[in-house]
């Protein structure tokens, strides 16, 4: 859905749909008319309904021939796609993803063209003029040594393809780095040092005069509010720090993560899914939920619904969330916003049914919105 606010501000809101699990485009649309066209009618969206798509290689690769399918069904249902999850390149919904979700890095040429791939579908949904975001992994996984020049020559190997794109299509794509624990860009401080001391220098060697233009208008960073939370980030320094490094924010994912008193109190959440890393306030962390105790207080990187302020007995950072909302707002730092809580499966004591907390998180966040001004648009 679409979102106005002061001086006619527009924003759109969206959830991922990396939620949903399926690797091929058939599943993409499943999704849509199973979760998505229902959802629209809970909210009593009349005008279109933004959609947070989330292609995987397959459905990636299937939709270079078969995005006359995926464009039918979402004008028909009135949706608009408006940001894509290009971060998990395989199957996460797999048994176990653990830190595979960041293969290939971008020190891989994969990583690159599946990006390209991704945007040019992306463009292919959208009409001309409109401005659209996908987010990807923060370079690499920190304990891998992955080249960081290699990451750098791949990223700016995507911006001339990324122009070519819009050239086409009318449509501009951003990709957004997505900071999160135990990566290369971990911080938005560590985010903004690379920005500054290594990407844009490499950006002007590359293209020369013009360079911080060309590079800002198809590359930036995604703020997950999760992330930096697990990380003791106060939201509004973290937009702070990435204004004075001049990076564009391609969208803020509205997500929540568990604090406890130590790392006892999260045992019910140990899976073998998804990497769950912990920092307590000391700044003693580990790369995963198990293993000996830590007192904290602790913040473990365990995406759950964002209309909750406790799960479990745990309660969660709910009130950082909404803080990094409001500040979002307020900065007007960027025009998407997506909820963004892919744990759904391997969430402990869930109450009701998936589409029922779709509804109540979008409500949150629709209440929470109100409060700084903005309602749906009519």
């Amino acid at each position: 859905m679409w979102l106005v606010g002061p001086e006619n501000r527009r924003i759109s809101l969206c959830y991922s749909m990396n939620v949903h699990p399926g690797e091929g485009l058939d599943d993409v649309l499943s999704s849509l008319r199973e979760f998505v066209v229902p959802l629209k009618k809970r909210l009593g969206v009349t005008g279109p309904m933004a959609v947070g798509l989330r292609l995987a290689r397959q459905a990636a690769e299937e939709s270079e021939s078969r995005a006359g399918e995926l464009k039918t069904l979402l004008d028909a249902e009135g949706l608009e796609a408006v940001t894509c999850n290009a971060f998990p390149f395989g199957d996460f919904h797999a048994e176990s993803v653990k830190e595979d979700v960041y293969r290939p890095d971008w020190s891989d040429g994969k990583r690159a063209t599946y990006t390209l791939r991704c945007a040019v579908v992306l463009a292919a949904m959208n009409a001309r003029r409109k401005r659209v975001s996908l987010s990807t992994v923060p370079l690499s996984f920190k304990g891998w040594g992955s080249s960081i020049n290699a990451s750098i020559g791949r990223l700016l190997d995507l911006v001339n393809p990324l122009s070519a794109v819009e050239r086409k299509s009318g449509v501009r794509v951003r990709v957004g780095l997505e900071p999160e624990p135990f990566c290369l860009l971990e911080t938005a401080r560590e985010t903004a040092e690379f920005w500054t001391s290594q990407f844009m220098p490499a950006a002007r060697a590359r293209f020369g005069p013009g360079a911080e233009v060309l590079v800002k208008s198809y590359l930036g960073v995604c703020v997950d509010t999760c992330h930096h939370a697990v990380r003791w980030e106060e939201l509004a320094a973290v937009y702070e720090l990435y204004k004075e490094a001049e990076i564009p924010v391609t969208k803020i994912q509205l997500s929540s993560a568990l604090e406890a008193p130590s790392t006892d109190e999260l045992q019910p959440f140990v899976e073998p899914r998804y990497l769950h890393q912990v920092v307590a306030q000391s700044g003693e962390a580990r790369v995963d939920l198990p293993g000996p105790k830590i007192e904290g207080p602790v913040r473990c990187h365990f995406h759950v619904p964002v209309h909750k302020t406790e799960v479990g007995g745990v309660a969660t950072t709910r009130q950082q969330m909404l803080d990094g909302l409001a500040e979002g707002l307020r900065r007007n730092a960027t025009d998407c916003y997506e909820i963004e809580t892919y744990t759904w499966d391997v969430l402990p004591l869930r109450e009701g049914e998936l589409l029922d907390s779709l509804e109540a998180e979008y409500k949150c966040v629709l209440e929470a919105a109100a409060s700084e001004g903005y309602v749906a648009a009519p």
